[in-house]
């Protein structure tokens, strides 16, 4: 005798459809919710940014692309023989320009590495990043499809330092231009910042409780409840995991530059600031996929036995 209470095939096919609809749309919104999350910790919270950033001061890759700007101005404002005369002995005045050039090169950047190691330069670092804060938010703000890192004022600051060293008779013929220091970015990474920056501006409370929403409605309308969630938490957990294997990605981020130092130094900065998301994302993917499997082994375990 047929079960009347059972439900008919056409009521389960149209609960499973639903269902999926629900879970794709809870997994979109959940990996949404994450990066808007963590833009709101990270690139829109001043104190966090400085946080992030600010150990960046001891990394020989900041150091060295510092001192490389810094020494560039000096050998463009200074003449050779000016420096010669300073820093030099009366000896090496007579030799040829590239020698005496290839003399005045270590000593040079050897005081201004002696400026970027000091404690000095990390309260310079730090208040140099502050102040960039502002100008990065406002960026993130506008329909740009690149953001530009402006380390101008750290150069400037470290030029100034250097009437302490061994270089001061030629330290206040320093000149830094403008665009000495201001690096463009643009990429994947950029766009996806900018885009999800906006969103969630607008509307992040509304994002993550959609996402528990629409994770609720596919739990409910799915037959299996149980498989519904495992699921959604595989591919909740596939998503995140892509997530953090795209920001090591070299195309995330392009960068506008014509140096190796300045590639190596933005390179660091890029992925300290993306650091905490990638960490959130492989922490949460691995979480979700284990939690997953861990489900099943369970339900196996419990399964009653057929005698």
């Amino acid at each position: 005798m047929q079960n009347k209470n059972k439900t008919p095939p056409k009521a389960h096919h149209a609960r499973t459809v639903f269902a999926s609809l629900f879970g794709t749309l809870a997994v979109f919104l959940i990996l949404s919710s994450v990066i808007s999350v963590w833009l709101n910790r990270t690139l829109t919270d001043t104190k966090t940014y400085v946080a992030v950033v600010g150990p960046l001061a001891t990394k020989p890759d900041i150091q060295n692309f510092i001192a490389k700007k810094a020494s560039e101005a000096l050998a463009k404002n200074v003449p050779p023989q000016d420096a010669a005369v300073a820093l030099l002995p009366p000896s090496a005045l007579q030799q040829t320009p590239e020698q005496i050039n290839a003399q005045l090169q270590p000593i040079v950047y050897s005081n201004v590495l002696k400026v970027i190691s000091s404690p000095t330069f990390a309260t310079i670092w730090t208040q140099a990043n502050q102040t960039a804060h502002s100008s990065l938010v406002n960026q993130l703000n506008s329909d740009n499809d690149q953001l530009q890192l402006n380390l101008n004022p750290v150069i400037v600051a470290v030029t100034k330092q250097l009437s302490t060293t061994d270089l001061a008779p030629v330290a206040g013929e320093i000149e830094i231009s403008p665009d000495m220091g201001q690096v463009n970015l643009q990429g994947t990474g950029i766009s996806k910042a900018h885009s999800y920056y906006k969103l969630f501006k607008r509307s992040t409370i509304v994002i993550v409780v959609a996402a528990l929403l629409s994770l609720a409605a596919s739990i409910a309308l799915s037959v299996h409840h149980l498989k519904t969630i495992r699921r959604i938490l595989i591919a909740t957990g596939v998503m995140l995991l892509l997530l953090a294997a795209s920001i090591q990605a070299p195309s995330i981020i392009a960068i506008k530059l014509t140096d190796v130092e300045t590639q190596k130094a933005m390179v660091v900065i890029m992925q300290s600031i993306f650091h905490n998301l990638q960490i959130a994302s492989l922490i949460g993917g691995l979480g979700c996929i284990i939690v997953a499997i861990g489900t099943k082994v369970f339900e196996k375990l419990n399964r009653p036995s057929k005698t």
